[in-house]
């Protein structure tokens, strides 16, 4: 695994067409909330169009022309894997080469100095925003702890 997120697409969205970057993973999607009927909320990869189906799975290459509609008034969410593309040796061994020297580049580096940022602000807000702690409860590794009483 290499990516794993939860995507969610709001009701009346549309992601428009794109193409991912590189050949040497694949991505999968697994229905988790879905809006009913199935025919409003789909993806297209290629020519082939698909609906998500709650608990069903889709596996595509990204790097083909996709896009994704939610017609409905609900929300849509995936789970958002991507992994290695299964290869035989010394092909399997090029791709797993090419993809470290990819998550060590400039790019991705900076990437993930900007999320670490994000999600520093984004604590501070937090907890900025929190009721001060009471004397019997407290936090324990970045998680509130209520202790028994």
């Amino acid at each position: 695994m290499k990516t794993a997120f939860f995507s969610i697409l709001e009701g009346g969205k549309h992601l428009p067409h794109h193409r991912g970057p590189f050949k040497g993973v694949l991505r999968y999607h697994l229905g988790l909330i879905m809006p009913t009927p199935p025919e409003t909320c789909r993806i297209r990869v290629g020519q082939d169009y698909r609906s998500w189906e709650e608990g069903k799975s889709l596996i595509f290459d990204d790097t083909h022309d996709h896009e994704a509609w939610n017609d409905s008034t609900q929300r849509r969410v995936v789970l958002f894997v991507d992994f290695v593309r299964p290869l035989p040796f010394p092909l399997s061994a090029v791709n797993r080469l090419l993809i470290f020297l990819i998550g060590i580049s400039p790019f991705v580096q900076e990437a993930r100095r900007n999320q670490a940022n994000w999600d520093a602000r984004f604590e501070q807000l937090i907890n900025d925003a929190m009721p001060p702690v009471r004397q019997r409860d407290g936090y324990a590794g970045g998680l509130f702890v209520r202790r028994s009483q």
